[in-house]
């Protein structure tokens, strides 16, 4: 399949399109592309749409396809490449057939203009195309942050992609607490010599971060392909610094796949914990048990089950960390697909889940033991509103520390033992963390 074709199936089936086949089948030059469109999909698609309306009718021939169009509008705004450039690398794709109505829509292209195509709609769709952001998004966060703060955000995420920066830490397998900071100062060290700069985080020195421009070069590393370093994001990595496990517990890691946090908790507790790690389906299980043996991992039983109702005994865990499965509505950085997933039934369907896996958890949880409920979500729903539901159960919630960035206010007030990532002020992914402790 050509670039065009993989277009062409994301705008008639995109349900169907495997990103993470794709990935490791095609070119980056051809992913790149693809992922790009699908991040700016509704836009991209709206000025298409907009200049092929002001143009005579005669002059579209039915022998140019949309995803031929889409590709030109997107090379040209985004890329600012030249109209050559771009007909040579289509006709490059398809010599038979005639590229003669091309010229024409790009010249009419080169007219577009923001003002007068947005003039006559109202704010929720400008923010939506502008953004290109499904509406839903916009009704669902606007009640918290306004359009200012969701145009900030989404374009944080976006930008983040192109040349932002992301976070990894060293893999400690091997290697005491006590001396992590040293050996994250070495692979530093040993990324300066290869030509990357990479800075410790101001609230975990044992996390790195590093320009995304880099990111092909890191993980081409000798030091990535030895797994000497994991690639984790800063808010990802703050809910096992939350949990703070301890060497002698007994830890359930709810819905653990692909197991990244499960290995810093082993690691935390230099193997020393007993471990149970766990996920719903079958594959991910496998990868995930893979990946933790890769890492040196000895201490963790990895399981499939349904964490609603998994085989374990009750009021046995001293630890549960439950990231629960979510929309997903905060990592549209990695994975622009999700965002034309969202509408109220996909996430009422994770709410209704994520309700049942907190019961679950809590029910596992230890008379005196700690609970850490996250989610990779912007939205209040999957955060503060749930842990507004069990407020009321016989439950503590810690005050949290200084480097855990505050809630949303729900009823001008935040949520005990919470904090939330956003991408626009912490350069994170969008993230909600709650920290809780089980009375009798």
């Amino acid at each position: 399949m050509t670039l065009m074709d993989l277009i062409a199936q994301w705008v008639s089936a995109p349900e169907d399109l495997d990103l993470n086949r794709i990935s490791t089948k095609y070119d980056p030059t051809q992913y790149h592309y693809l992922l790009e469109i699908i991040r700016y999909w509704n836009q991209l698609n709206f000025i298409t749409q907009k200049t092929l309306r002001s143009l005579p009718k005669d002059i579209i021939s039915p022998n140019i396809r949309i995803e031929e169009y889409i590709y030109i509008v997107y090379r040209y705004f985004w890329e600012g490449a030249k109209f050559f450039a771009i007909i040579k690398e289509i006709q490059k794709k398809d010599k038979k057939r005639d590229h003669e109505p091309l010229p024409k829509f790009f010249e009419k292209l080169t007219t577009f203009n923001w003002e007068i195509a947005l003039r006559n709609k109202s704010e929720k769709e400008k923010t939506s195309i502008k953004y290109a952001i499904p509406s839903f998004i916009v009704d669902t966060l606007l009640p918290i942050m306004g359009y200012t703060n969701i145009a900030r955000n989404i374009k944080a995420m976006d930008e983040r992609a192109r040349k932002g920066i992301f976070y990894f830490r060293v893999n400690s397998r091997s290697i005491p607490k006590s001396r992590l900071h040293d050996q994250t100062k070495v692979i530093g060290e040993e990324f300066r010599r290869i030509g990357v700069e990479t800075t410790p985080d101001e609230d975990f020195p044992t996390i790195l971060k590093a320009n995304v421009k880099h990111k092909s070069i890191i993980l081409s590393s000798t030091i990535f392909r030895e797994n000497e370093m994991i690639i984790q994001d800063k808010a990802s990595y703050s809910a096992v610094q939350l949990l703070d496990p301890q060497p002698d517990d007994i830890i359930c890691d709810l819905c653990a796949a692909p197991g990244i946090k499960t290995s810093l908790i082993a690691h935390q507790t230099e193997n020393s914990a007993y471990i149970v790690a766990g996920d719903f389906h079958q594959n991910r299980t496998i990868e995930m048990t893979s990946l933790l043996n890769s890492f040196s991992v000895t201490n963790t039983r990895t399981i499939q089950y349904d964490g609603i109702h998994p085989p374990l005994p009750k009021n046995s865990f001293d630890r549960i960390l439950l990231d629960a499965p979510c929309t997903g509505s905060g990592t549209f950085t990695s994975n622009p697909v999700l965002k034309w997933r969202q509408n109220q039934q996909f996430l009422k369907r994770h709410i209704f889940l994520q309700e049942s896996l907190l019961k679950s958890a809590l029910s596992l949880l230890k008379v005196g033991g700690i609970l850490v409920y996250s989610t990779c979500s912007l939205y209040p729903e999957e955060g503060e509103y749930q842990i507004k539901k069990i407020e009321n159960l016989p439950l503590d919630f810690p005050e949290p520390p200084q480097w855990l960035p505050e809630s949303y206010p729900i009823n001008d007030s935040s949520i005990s033992g919470s904090g939330r990532f956003s991408p626009a002020d912490h350069n994170t992914i969008g993230f909600f963390v709650s920290k809780m402790v089980k009375k009798k």
